[in-house]
């Protein structure tokens, strides 16, 4: 028996108690992105920067967090997540502290890469935690809880604590509530979580794939900055297309690594597996589709609808919502009921949702908008637990950090890309009228002008939500193939 396969033989009550440090990473790293993207205006007016800052910023963080999900997840499956929570804590709390205390643009960008690899440490390896955890019966409320519930009140919350810290303690303030939080979390994982979790599950400790770690961070660093690029310069950019060839040659070379060193990073033979594969197929759709719905809503409402930024906060609430209530409840569902049937009914609602989200016009009601978003967190509730569950059910107990970085992995990049593709339908739009992007359109219409390009906007606005509703179905396809009974 490996030490994490251990680890359900605890008592509920220490089950549940040692959940709360996955909950405490989650709401930490949830948070810590809504509070960074309201104080970032006051940052880059202090060190008189230009919003390439806030770009270097968030793309550092993605890239970093991306590269080092699946190290980390290996890491752990060798060492212990135990201990990976640790050090992922007390590198989150000093550099943290290390970024608000930063006196130059150069030195931030440095520190908020620091603050992402310790943010790799403890959420590359939080599902493994919870499955190793918690018995089968158990086990989707607690995916519910602390993957679901929590994460959906951190990125509701970031963004009020962040503002309130800000004006009320200038923006230093965030960083620093953040490092005490990430202490707090140090302390609970050093006394909640069972001694196994410290413990490495490989019986003959294995050596560590450098290789395949480099080549694999060099791809999905290129991937994602191939991406982040064609959102700006568009597919046409040869420096994108250099940029992404680079990436998938990298991911060519990791995939003929993997297959001939004996012990890999990424053991492939988890794609064998019907549930992972299918699984994880269906969870990167989804987090395309949501990611359209995040990037082009606020500029729905405040460029077409007119709304001021804290109105139009108040109106995309309800995804969230919906999806923090929904998550212990569909966890439960997914213990008790087929998986694959919540995963397909929930994309299937997604979907729906969009349909009816490409029929908001300037004239909708604040009722239609909350209802259509509102419906949006329904099914993605209805999937995303249920489909966490049955994933990481399916990964064999010695390559748990492994299974659990590579859901990490699979949001980032289904963000990315859905970034990208609703830039790219957009700009596609504004392209044909004239319009270079989405901020010049911004700054015409607030001097009363811009009338062609906000009806182009639309358009692709409403094509956009109309992609990424028969991707969901397509979604919902995939999702309603029985494989819960096969992955064993």
């Amino acid at each position: 028996m490996t030490a994490l396969s251990s680890f359900a033989r605890f008592a509920p009550r220490s089950r549940w108690w040692s959940l709360s440090v996955a909950s405490m990473a989650t709401l930490i790293v949830t948070a810590d992105t809504g509070q960074l993207s309201i104080a970032l205006p006051a940052i880059i007016s202090e060190f008189n920067a230009d919003l390439t800052l806030a770009s270097w910023i968030a793309l550092a963080y993605a890239l970093i967090t991306a590269s080092l999900y699946l190290p980390c997840g290996r890491l752990s499956d060798l060492v212990g997540v135990g201990r990976l929570f640790l050090a992922g804590f007390a590198l989150y709390a000093v550099s943290a502290i290390a970024a608000g205390s930063a006196q130059s643009a150069p030195q931030l960008i440095f520190f908020r890469a620091l603050q992402a690899a310790g943010s790799a440490l403890i959420m590359a390896n939080n599902f493994a935690l919870v499955t190793a955890l918690f018995p089968p019966q158990e086990r989707g409320r607690a995916m519910g809880i602390a993957g679901g519930s929590i994460s959906a009140i951190g990125y509701t919350l970031g963004p009020v604590l962040g503002g309130l810290l800000t004006h009320a303690f200038g923006w230093r303030s965030n960083f620093f509530v953040s490092a005490a939080l990430a202490c707090a979390g140090f302390g609970a994982a050093r006394v909640l979580l069972p001694a196994e979790s410290f413990i490495g599950s490989s019986a003959k400790r294995e050596p560590f794939d450098l290789t395949g770690a480099l080549s694999f961070a060099c791809s999905i660093s290129f991937i994602l900055f191939g991406l982040a690029m064609a959102q700006k310069a568009g597919w046409q950019s040869s420096l994108v297309s250099l940029t992404l060839l680079v990436g998938f040659a990298a991911l060519g070379f990791f995939i003929y690594w993997e297959k001939r060193v004996g012990f890999p990073l990424l053991d492939l033979a988890l794609f064998r597996i019907p549930a992972f594969t299918l699984g994880n197929s269906a969870r990167w759709i989804s987090f395309v589709a949501m990611s359209v719905s995040i990037l082009l809503m606020p500029f729905f409402l405040q460029l077409a609808m007119g709304l001021d930024p804290l109105h139009a906060g108040f109106l995309v609430a309800p995804t969230p919502f919906a999806m923090a209530l929904l998550a212990p409840l569909t966890g439960w569902m997914s213990e008790r009921f087929i998986p694959e049937r919540l995963c397909a009914v929930g994309l299937t609602v997604t979907g729906l949702a969009f349909v009816l989200l490409s029929f908001l016009s300037p004239a909708s009601s604040s009722l239609e908008i909350i209802s259509w978003l509102g419906l949006l967190g329904i099914g993605m509730g209805l999937f995303q637990t249920p489909n966490n569950n049955l994933l990481m059910t399916a990964v064999p107990r010695q390559r748990l950090g492994v299974g659990s970085a590579f859901l990490s992995i699979v949001r980032s990049v289904g963000y990315s890309t859905g970034a990208t593709l609703a830039a790219t339908i957009v700009g596609a739009q504004l392209a044909a009228t004239g319009q270079t992007s989405l901020q010049v359109l911004t700054k015409q219409i607030a001097v009363g002008g811009g009338a062609a390009g906000l009806s182009a906007f639309l358009r692709g606005f409403h094509l956009a939500c109309l992609a990424a509703a028969a991707l969901c179905f397509l979604g919902a396809a995939i999702s309603a193939v029985r494989v819960s009974n096969v992955h064993r």
